[in-house]
Protein backbone atom coordinates (compact mmCIF):
# COMPACT_ATOMS: atom_id res chain seq x y z
CA UNK A 1 0.00 0.00 0.00
CA UNK A 2 1.32 3.34 -1.07
CA UNK A 3 1.77 5.95 1.58
CA UNK A 4 -0.87 8.61 0.05
CA UNK A 5 -3.32 5.43 0.40
CA UNK A 6 -2.83 5.59 4.59
CA UNK A 7 -6.56 7.18 6.28
CA UNK A 8 -4.30 7.49 9.31
CA UNK A 9 -1.97 11.20 9.21
CA UNK A 10 1.61 8.81 9.73
CA UNK A 11 3.09 12.30 9.69
CA UNK A 12 1.37 14.22 12.85
CA UNK A 13 1.94 10.60 14.73
CA UNK A 14 5.19 10.74 13.90
CA UNK A 15 6.02 13.90 15.34
CA UNK A 16 3.88 13.16 18.59
CA UNK A 17 5.35 9.69 19.63
CA UNK A 18 9.25 11.64 19.60
CA UNK A 19 8.11 14.36 21.99
CA UNK A 20 9.28 14.19 25.27
CA UNK A 21 5.85 14.56 27.83
CA UNK A 22 7.23 18.66 28.19
CA UNK A 23 7.39 19.03 24.42
CA UNK A 24 4.10 17.67 23.49
CA UNK A 25 2.65 19.33 26.41
CA UNK A 26 4.22 22.75 24.88
CA UNK A 27 3.33 21.55 21.62
CA UNK A 28 -0.60 21.19 22.35
CA UNK A 29 -1.24 24.01 23.75
CA UNK A 30 0.02 25.34 20.69
CA UNK A 31 -2.16 23.54 18.70
CA UNK A 32 -5.23 24.17 20.58
CA UNK A 33 -4.86 27.64 20.58
CA UNK A 34 -4.56 27.22 16.80
CA UNK A 35 -8.12 25.68 16.81
CA UNK A 36 -9.52 28.36 18.49
CA UNK A 37 -9.09 26.70 22.68
CA UNK A 38 -8.10 29.32 25.27
CA UNK A 39 -6.23 25.93 26.57
CA UNK A 40 -5.46 25.99 30.67
CA UNK A 41 -2.23 24.45 31.42
CA UNK A 42 -1.50 23.69 35.02
CA UNK A 43 1.08 21.52 37.33
CA UNK A 44 0.24 17.99 36.08
CA UNK A 45 -2.05 18.57 33.03
CA UNK A 46 -3.83 20.54 30.35
CA UNK A 47 -7.42 21.02 29.98
CA UNK A 48 -9.12 22.79 27.25
CA UNK A 49 -13.21 24.15 27.36
CA UNK A 50 -15.42 22.74 24.16
CA UNK A 51 -19.23 23.00 23.55
CA UNK A 52 -19.71 19.54 23.17
CA UNK A 53 -20.52 18.21 26.26
CA UNK A 54 -18.08 15.35 26.33
CA UNK A 55 -14.60 15.22 28.29
CA UNK A 56 -11.71 13.45 26.08
CA UNK A 57 -9.01 12.08 27.93
CA UNK A 58 -5.20 10.77 27.14
CA UNK A 59 -1.86 10.68 29.20
CA UNK A 60 1.20 12.75 27.73
CA UNK A 61 3.68 10.02 29.05
CA UNK A 62 5.32 7.13 28.18
CA UNK A 63 6.91 4.03 29.93
CA UNK A 64 9.83 4.51 27.53
CA UNK A 65 12.96 6.28 28.85
CA UNK A 66 14.36 6.43 25.37
CA UNK A 67 13.13 9.01 22.59
CA UNK A 68 11.72 7.56 19.62
CA UNK A 69 14.23 7.87 16.80
CA UNK A 70 13.62 5.15 14.63
CA UNK A 71 10.37 4.40 13.34
CA UNK A 72 9.52 1.56 11.06
CA UNK A 73 6.48 0.13 9.13
CA UNK A 74 4.91 -3.31 8.31
CA UNK A 75 5.14 -4.18 4.68
CA UNK A 76 1.73 -2.59 4.55
CA UNK A 77 1.91 0.31 6.22
CA UNK A 78 -0.62 -0.37 8.65
CA UNK A 79 1.75 -1.46 11.92
CA UNK A 80 3.63 0.89 13.08
CA UNK A 81 6.77 0.33 15.68
CA UNK A 82 9.80 1.69 17.31
CA UNK A 83 13.30 -0.23 18.65
CA UNK A 84 13.05 2.78 21.08
CA UNK A 85 9.59 1.67 21.89
CA UNK A 86 7.09 3.34 19.83
CA UNK A 87 4.78 5.26 22.74
CA UNK A 88 1.96 3.90 21.44
CA UNK A 89 0.09 3.78 25.25
CA UNK A 90 -1.01 6.78 25.36
CA UNK A 91 0.74 8.72 22.25
CA UNK A 92 -2.55 6.95 20.20
CA UNK A 93 -4.63 8.54 22.53
CA UNK A 94 -3.18 11.76 22.05
CA UNK A 95 -3.44 11.92 18.26
CA UNK A 96 -6.63 10.69 18.16
CA UNK A 97 -8.88 12.93 20.36
CA UNK A 98 -6.74 15.79 17.63
CA UNK A 99 -8.29 14.03 14.83
CA UNK A 100 -12.11 13.94 17.06
CA UNK A 101 -11.99 17.64 18.09
CA UNK A 102 -11.64 18.52 14.18
CA UNK A 103 -14.88 17.58 13.83
CA UNK A 104 -16.12 18.00 17.89
CA UNK A 105 -15.68 20.82 19.45
CA UNK A 106 -15.31 18.70 22.78
CA UNK A 107 -13.51 19.43 26.45
CA UNK A 108 -10.28 17.96 26.42
CA UNK A 109 -7.73 16.69 29.44
CA UNK A 110 -4.22 15.85 28.61
CA UNK A 111 -2.53 14.16 31.66
CA UNK A 112 1.15 14.08 33.05
CA UNK A 113 2.83 10.75 34.58
CA UNK A 114 -0.34 8.14 34.52
CA UNK A 115 2.10 5.77 34.05
CA UNK A 116 3.77 6.03 37.35
CA UNK A 117 0.31 6.64 39.53
CA UNK A 118 -2.24 8.89 37.57
CA UNK A 119 -0.41 11.55 38.90
CA UNK A 120 -1.88 14.50 36.94
CA UNK A 121 -5.37 13.09 36.50
CA UNK A 122 -5.07 13.76 40.50
CA UNK A 123 -3.88 17.21 40.01
CA UNK A 124 -6.84 17.63 37.73
CA UNK A 125 -9.14 16.52 40.23
CA UNK A 126 -7.71 18.66 43.15
CA UNK A 127 -7.90 21.68 40.73
CA UNK A 128 -11.05 23.91 40.34
CA UNK A 129 -11.84 23.20 37.38
CA UNK A 130 -15.15 21.13 37.06
CA UNK A 131 -16.44 21.20 33.14
CA UNK A 132 -19.92 20.24 32.42
CA UNK A 133 -19.75 17.27 30.55
CA UNK A 134 -22.12 14.45 29.51
CA UNK A 135 -19.74 11.80 30.02
CA UNK A 136 -16.15 11.03 29.56
CA UNK A 137 -14.29 9.07 27.11
CA UNK A 138 -10.84 7.85 27.47
CA UNK A 139 -8.57 6.72 24.83
CA UNK A 140 -6.25 4.54 26.51
CA UNK A 141 -6.73 1.09 26.12
CA UNK A 142 -4.54 -1.44 24.27
CA UNK A 143 -6.70 -3.30 21.35
CA UNK A 144 -8.81 -2.99 19.10
CA UNK A 145 -12.56 -2.64 20.43
CA UNK A 146 -12.47 -2.89 23.99
CA UNK A 147 -14.69 -0.52 26.62
CA UNK A 148 -13.64 -0.56 29.99
CA UNK A 149 -15.28 1.06 32.65
CA UNK A 150 -13.53 -0.21 35.48
CA UNK A 151 -15.82 1.34 38.82
CA UNK A 152 -18.53 2.91 37.02
CA UNK A 153 -21.70 1.05 36.76
CA UNK A 154 -24.09 3.03 34.64
CA UNK A 155 -25.67 0.27 32.27
CA UNK A 156 -27.31 2.66 30.29
CA UNK A 157 -24.03 4.37 29.33
CA UNK A 158 -22.98 0.60 28.42
CA UNK A 159 -25.28 -0.06 26.42
CA UNK A 160 -24.96 3.58 24.74
CA UNK A 161 -21.16 2.85 24.45
CA UNK A 162 -21.58 -0.27 22.90
CA UNK A 163 -23.62 0.09 20.62
CA UNK A 164 -21.01 1.69 18.11
CA UNK A 165 -19.09 -1.61 18.06
CA UNK A 166 -17.32 -1.74 21.29
CA UNK A 167 -17.26 -4.20 23.55
CA UNK A 168 -17.18 -4.46 27.56
CA UNK A 169 -13.85 -5.65 28.97
CA UNK A 170 -12.09 -5.47 32.59
CA UNK A 171 -9.04 -3.29 33.30
CA UNK A 172 -8.02 -2.25 36.94
CA UNK A 173 -7.03 1.60 36.92
CA UNK A 174 -6.78 4.40 34.78
CA UNK A 175 -6.90 8.18 34.77
CA UNK A 176 -10.64 8.11 34.78
CA UNK A 177 -11.00 5.79 37.82
CA UNK A 178 -9.75 9.41 39.57
CA UNK A 179 -11.56 11.95 37.30
CA UNK A 180 -14.92 10.47 36.43
CA UNK A 181 -15.88 10.11 40.50
CA UNK A 182 -14.90 13.57 41.02
CA UNK A 183 -16.92 15.12 38.32
CA UNK A 184 -19.69 12.84 39.09
CA UNK A 185 -20.64 11.46 35.26
CA UNK A 186 -19.82 8.14 33.85
CA UNK A 187 -16.58 7.29 32.17
CA UNK A 188 -15.43 4.79 29.58
CA UNK A 189 -11.73 4.25 28.35
CA UNK A 190 -11.63 3.24 24.39
CA UNK A 191 -9.43 1.00 22.34
CA UNK A 192 -6.41 3.11 21.03
CA UNK A 193 -4.85 0.06 18.38
CA UNK A 194 -1.59 -0.23 20.12
CA UNK A 195 -0.50 -3.54 21.59
CA UNK A 196 2.60 -5.03 23.56
CA UNK A 197 2.35 -1.90 25.73
CA UNK A 198 5.22 -1.53 28.36
CA UNK A 199 8.18 -2.81 26.01
CA UNK A 200 9.83 -2.48 23.29
CA UNK A 201 7.86 -4.87 20.88
CA UNK A 202 5.13 -2.72 21.49
CA UNK A 203 3.38 -1.31 18.18
CA UNK A 204 0.53 0.78 16.59
CA UNK A 205 -2.45 -1.03 14.06
CA UNK A 206 -3.23 2.32 12.40
CA UNK A 207 -6.12 0.98 10.80
CA UNK A 208 -8.04 0.25 14.05
CA UNK A 209 -7.03 3.65 15.85
CA UNK A 210 -8.42 5.12 11.95
CA UNK A 211 -11.82 3.31 12.85
CA UNK A 212 -11.72 3.94 16.60
CA UNK A 213 -11.15 7.75 15.77
CA UNK A 214 -13.92 7.54 13.61
CA UNK A 215 -16.37 5.41 16.12
CA UNK A 216 -15.71 7.72 18.69
CA UNK A 217 -16.03 10.97 16.43
CA UNK A 218 -19.41 9.50 15.71
CA UNK A 219 -19.97 8.96 19.67
CA UNK A 220 -19.37 12.25 20.93
CA UNK A 221 -21.63 13.97 18.42
CA UNK A 222 -24.94 12.09 19.14
CA UNK A 223 -27.61 13.55 21.46
CA UNK A 224 -27.32 11.92 24.74
CA UNK A 225 -28.45 13.09 28.32
CA UNK A 226 -26.31 12.77 30.94
CA UNK A 227 -24.74 9.86 32.02
CA UNK A 228 -24.31 10.15 36.10
CA UNK A 229 -21.44 7.78 37.98
CA UNK A 230 -22.35 5.05 39.58
CA UNK A 231 -19.85 3.34 41.85
CA UNK A 232 -19.92 -0.63 41.10
CA UNK A 233 -21.00 -3.28 43.78
CA UNK A 234 -18.37 -5.83 44.32
CA UNK A 235 -20.68 -8.53 46.13
CA UNK A 236 -21.99 -11.57 44.41
CA UNK A 237 -26.02 -10.50 44.84
CA UNK A 238 -25.47 -6.69 44.00
CA UNK A 239 -23.26 -7.85 40.89
CA UNK A 240 -26.21 -9.70 39.28
CA UNK A 241 -28.31 -7.34 40.11
CA UNK A 242 -26.44 -4.34 38.38
CA UNK A 243 -25.64 -7.21 35.33
CA UNK A 244 -29.63 -7.96 34.86
CA UNK A 245 -30.03 -5.92 31.67
CA UNK A 246 -26.64 -7.47 29.97
CA UNK A 247 -26.91 -10.92 31.65
CA UNK A 248 -29.85 -13.02 32.05
CA UNK A 249 -30.66 -16.25 33.89
CA UNK A 250 -32.18 -18.93 32.12
CA UNK A 251 -34.10 -21.81 33.18
CA UNK A 252 -31.50 -24.30 33.21
CA UNK A 253 -29.25 -22.18 35.71
CA UNK A 254 -27.20 -20.98 32.91
CA UNK A 255 -25.85 -17.26 32.22
CA UNK A 256 -26.44 -15.55 28.45
CA UNK A 257 -25.66 -12.41 27.17
CA UNK A 258 -27.17 -9.77 25.06
CA UNK A 259 -25.51 -8.09 22.06
CA UNK A 260 -25.70 -5.77 19.22
CA UNK A 261 -25.99 -7.92 16.12
CA UNK A 262 -26.78 -7.14 12.56
CA UNK A 263 -28.43 -9.07 9.80
CA UNK A 264 -26.46 -10.18 7.26
CA UNK A 265 -27.03 -8.78 3.69
CA UNK A 266 -28.55 -10.87 0.99
CA UNK A 267 -25.30 -11.74 -0.94
CA UNK A 268 -23.33 -12.74 1.31
CA UNK A 269 -21.42 -16.45 1.04
CA UNK A 270 -21.72 -17.87 4.37
CA UNK A 271 -18.48 -20.93 4.46
CA UNK A 272 -17.69 -23.71 6.99
CA UNK A 273 -14.55 -26.12 5.97
CA UNK A 274 -14.45 -25.06 2.67
CA UNK A 275 -18.24 -26.04 2.05
CA UNK A 276 -20.54 -22.72 1.18
CA UNK A 277 -24.01 -21.85 1.27
CA UNK A 278 -25.84 -18.25 0.19
CA UNK A 279 -28.88 -19.49 2.76
CA UNK A 280 -28.58 -16.17 4.59
CA UNK A 281 -32.22 -15.61 5.94
CA UNK A 282 -31.59 -16.82 9.66
CA UNK A 283 -27.74 -15.14 10.28
CA UNK A 284 -26.30 -12.00 12.45
CA UNK A 285 -23.11 -10.92 12.78
CA UNK A 286 -21.02 -9.09 15.74
CA UNK A 287 -18.99 -6.24 15.58
CA UNK A 288 -16.49 -8.61 14.90
CA UNK A 289 -17.23 -10.79 12.52
CA UNK A 290 -18.87 -13.67 14.32
CA UNK A 291 -21.44 -15.18 12.89
CA UNK A 292 -24.86 -15.73 14.94
CA UNK A 293 -28.15 -18.25 13.92
CA UNK A 294 -31.15 -16.94 14.81
CA UNK A 295 -33.71 -19.24 16.28
CA UNK A 296 -37.62 -17.86 15.59
CA UNK A 297 -38.72 -20.66 18.42
CA UNK A 298 -36.55 -19.02 21.10
CA UNK A 299 -36.61 -15.14 19.64
CA UNK A 300 -32.66 -16.04 20.77
CA UNK A 301 -29.16 -16.49 19.39
CA UNK A 302 -26.57 -19.06 19.12
CA UNK A 303 -22.54 -18.36 17.92
CA UNK A 304 -22.40 -20.65 14.73
CA UNK A 305 -18.87 -21.34 15.29
CA UNK A 306 -16.50 -21.92 12.50
CA UNK A 307 -18.88 -20.20 9.60
CA UNK A 308 -17.59 -17.02 7.92
CA UNK A 309 -19.34 -14.78 6.42
CA UNK A 310 -18.12 -12.86 3.52
CA UNK A 311 -19.39 -10.38 0.71
CA UNK A 312 -18.56 -10.71 -2.53
CA UNK A 313 -15.19 -10.79 -3.68
CA UNK A 314 -14.37 -12.56 -0.88
CA UNK A 315 -14.38 -9.80 1.57
CA UNK A 316 -15.28 -9.68 4.91
CA UNK A 317 -18.98 -8.22 5.97
CA UNK A 318 -19.03 -4.67 6.90
CA UNK A 319 -20.60 -4.18 10.77
CA UNK A 320 -22.81 -0.89 10.83
CA UNK A 321 -23.84 -0.72 14.30
CA UNK A 322 -26.63 1.67 12.97
CA UNK A 323 -28.12 -1.51 11.37
CA UNK A 324 -27.66 -3.70 15.01
CA UNK A 325 -30.22 -4.04 17.17
CA UNK A 326 -30.14 -6.20 20.84
CA UNK A 327 -30.16 -10.03 20.68
CA UNK A 328 -29.96 -12.51 23.19
CA UNK A 329 -27.09 -15.22 22.77
CA UNK A 330 -27.71 -18.49 24.42
CA UNK A 331 -24.90 -21.42 24.33
CA UNK A 332 -26.18 -24.15 21.67
CA UNK A 333 -26.38 -26.26 24.56
CA UNK A 334 -29.07 -24.05 26.68
CA UNK A 335 -31.02 -23.59 22.96
CA UNK A 336 -31.27 -27.69 22.84
CA UNK A 337 -32.77 -28.02 26.62
CA UNK A 338 -35.38 -25.00 25.38
CA UNK A 339 -36.04 -26.56 22.44
CA UNK A 340 -36.43 -30.12 23.60
CA UNK A 341 -38.34 -28.48 26.96
CA UNK A 342 -41.27 -27.05 24.05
Amino acid sequence: MRENQIHVDTISLKSIVKLSQQELKKALVDKLTEQGYSPVCQKGFLYAEGNVSVLLVAHLDTVHKQPVVNICYSEDRQIMMSPEGIGGDDRCGIYMILEIIKQARCHVLFTEDEEIGCIGASDFAKSKIRPQVNYIVEVDRRGSNDAVFYQCSNLDFNEFVCCFGFEEARGSFSDISVIAPQLGVAAVNISAGYYNEHSRHEYINLAEMERNTRLICEMVQSTTEKYEYRERSYTYSQMALEDTRLWNFDGFGQVNRSKYLMSIPRDTSLVMEGYESSETDAYLIDNSGNVYRYLPELGSVVHSEGLEAYAPGGKRITYNRKLAKKMQILTLETALQFLKSQ
